[in-house]
């Protein structure tokens, strides 16, 4: 009898895995898209249901939830894979005698060339396929863009360089994914206790 397991032993957990990281090595671009939309709509809806929207009446904005989710599957994910290469190939990670400044470097290039237009296109893109038209779209970028652009800079550089310089290439799209889903959920937790004590 062999102690090892046979693989129709797998339980769900490992055989949803398996096909996950089977899927990013056949159709890495469509696995990043699909998983880039999915994380970006459930980040919408969970914010929602932890700060409630007055203008809705409370109720679930199920056009902002496939708006994040639209965002994430046709620009989010195949834009940041397509990224990824296009860093590594202009600054390919040293594996030996890589020092601390090389992982600057690459860290850099992210946060001062890519981020910037990325959160304008974010900002414009989210608040059209929102409805709300090119006007609206310009005053959220007026609005936001520095103050969130900072905030990104400030609490993400650590991430992205741990991201780019230690996360395998094929799951670094799915890392940011993550850390954005948490990100989402903070900051709608910080929301809803700054207006629950603008309340008493």
């Amino acid at each position: 009898m062999s102690l090892s397991k046979d693989k129709g032993d797998k339980n769900p957990l490992e055989k949803a895995l398996a096909a996950y990281i089977k899927a990013l090595q056949t159709k890495p671009i469509l696995t990043k898209a699909i998983t880039s939309g999915c994380i970006a709509s459930i980040g919408s809806l969970v914010s929602q249901l932890i700060v409630p929207n007055p203008a809705t009446g409370g109720k679930i904005a199920w056009r902002s939830v496939a708006a994040y989710g639209a965002f994430g599957f046709v620009v989010s994910g195949p834009l940041i894979h397509q990224f990824y290469i296009l860093l590594d190939k202009m600054m390919p990670p040293k594996k030996e005698k890589a020092t601390a400044l090389d992982g600057i470097k690459r860290v850099i290039v992210d946060r001062l060339v890519f981020a910037p237009p990325f959160l304008l296109l974010f900002l414009y893109v989210i608040t059209i396929l929102e409805g709300q038209g090119h006007q609206a779209a310009i005053a959220r970028i007026k609005e936001s863009f520095w103050p969130v652009l900072k905030l990104n800079i400030q609490v993400w550089t650590v991430f992205q360089y741990i991201n780019i310089n230690y996360v395998p290439p094929k799951y670094r799209v799915l890392f940011g994914n993550v850390l954005a889903l948490v990100w989402s959920v903070f900051v709608a937790s910080k929301r809803r206790k700054m207006a629950l004590a603008s309340q008493k």
